[in-house]
């Protein structure tokens, strides 16, 4: 049995590669392969996002991953989108749903900070369920 408190988990702020200011996007690997021993196995992680209001929705890239991913609100609400248009709003108790490689994107609504748990599955070997900090990305694309 293994226990993480989320306090003494590490902070890792992935908004800089993307030209966003310091601290408007922080990620915290809650749990991912590098939790625990062989007797975890598991193809999932599960991550809590802290985001700042701020950033204009069509400011936002879309993008896309190799795994589906299952943001649930914890607290504020934010406004997703997807490459053909749909948007949609969420908040507090609410689960969007995005299937492998589908293009996406989203922002804070309103004023308040969110906080949302992203659960992943991780295909193949695992390697996106492993904690990296992220390097400069180039906007202008998917991937």
């Amino acid at each position: 049995m293994i226990v993480r408190r989320i306090e003494e988990v590490e902070k890792i702020d992935v908004g800089v590669p993307f030209g966003a200011p310091e601290g408007m996007m922080v990620i915290q690997w809650i749990f991912s392969n590098q939790v625990g021993d062989g007797r975890y196995h598991h193809k999932h992680a599960i991550r809590k996002y802290t985001l700042q209001p701020g950033v204009p929705l069509e400011m936002v890239p879309f993008h896309n991953h190799t795994y589906v991913q299952c943001p649930y609100i914890l607290k504020g609400r934010m406004v997703f989108e997807n490459e053909a248009g749909d948007t949609l709003e969420a908040g507090p108790g609410d689960t969007v749903i995005f299937y492998e490689n589908e293009p996406h994107r989203g922002t804070v609504l309103g004023m308040e900070p969110v906080e949302l748990l992203c659960i992943i599955d991780c295909p193949g070997d695992g390697a996106d369920c492993i904690p990296e900090k992220p390097k400069k990305v180039s906007l202008g694309s998917c991937g």
